[in-house]
């Protein structure tokens, strides 16, 4: 599938998180095709105006809303919001995330509630609104990590806050398959963007590269293919899964 196929004309796209990253990534690649797209982010209002101009620039339609995906009130009302003015929602992709690294032993309790707060109730809290909004035949991605297939080091905090939203992905494709909607996660390996190396040293970076057998990091590129066949109609076929695209590294 290119860039250049229109298939998602007449769609309304929703990205949590769309303007950085590889959210903007596969906002770009969504709006490419042909759908409206809304994309979210919390605070970075810079990166918002920059990431909406660009795509607004290239033809496509786009929005963008401030919205924090932590509050239940907040994406409610913006799911809601996004109904009532567009009529429909079709796509939903969700891709906030936090790492924070440390053994078992030296996790606090903030730390605990700081990283099951952005990884599992931002999740569960767009999925939610998803099965009450979306239309019939929707769909949902949300981003998850390949390391919820390994739990090691530390990252292990981290990859239990992931493997939950992985649990939810299945639990909701089963319930919302009646009506056509398909609810699946895609799990990159390390991906070079701010997000990746916000959390690493230069050391761990380079390390993670040359441990692909690719011997590089991912990139957003990589990445936005995959979830936009997952929200596709050729995709239907697919639901309840975790996609591993991680160049084999794990």
């Amino acid at each position: 599938m290119t860039a250049t196929t229109r298939d998602l004309e007449g769609k309304v796209a929703l990205i949590i998180g769309g303007t950085r990253n590889q959210g903007a990534e596969i906002a770009g690649q969504i709006a490419a095709r042909g759908a409206l797209t809304v994309i979210t982010y919390q605070g970075d209002e810079q990166a918002a105006k920059a990431t909406l101009a660009a795509l607004q620039d290239s033809g496509a339609t786009v929005e963008a809303v401030r919205s924090d995906a932590t509050s239940a009130a907040d994406v409610d009302a913006l799911f809601a919001d996004v109904v009532a003015r567009h009529g429909r929602l079709d796509i939903v992709v969700h891709t906030p995330g936090r790492v924070i690294k440390k053994p078992i032993a030296e996790t606090t309790d903030d730390d605990f509630d700081q990283l099951f707060t952005r990884n599992t109730r931002t999740a569960f809290n767009t999925l939610r609104a998803t099965a009450r909004h979306i239309s019939d035949d929707g769909r949902y991605v949300v981003l998850s990590t390949t390391l919820t297939s390994i739990m090691t080091g530390t990252y292990g905090l981290y990859s239990g806050s992931k493997a939950a939203v992985e649990r939810m992905v299945l639990a909701a494709a089963k319930e919302l398959g009646p009506r056509g909607i398909t609810v699946n996660a895609v799990a990159p390996g390390p991906i070079d963007d701010d997000f990746f190396r916000g959390a690493e040293t230069p050391e761990s970076i380079a390390a993670a590269a040359l441990h692909n057998p690719h011997g590089r990091l991912g990139l957003p590129s990589d990445i936005a293919p995959v979830v936009g066949w997952l929200v596709s109609a050729e995709a239907g076929w697919v639901s309840g899964q975790t996609v591993r695209a991680n160049g084999a590294m794990f």
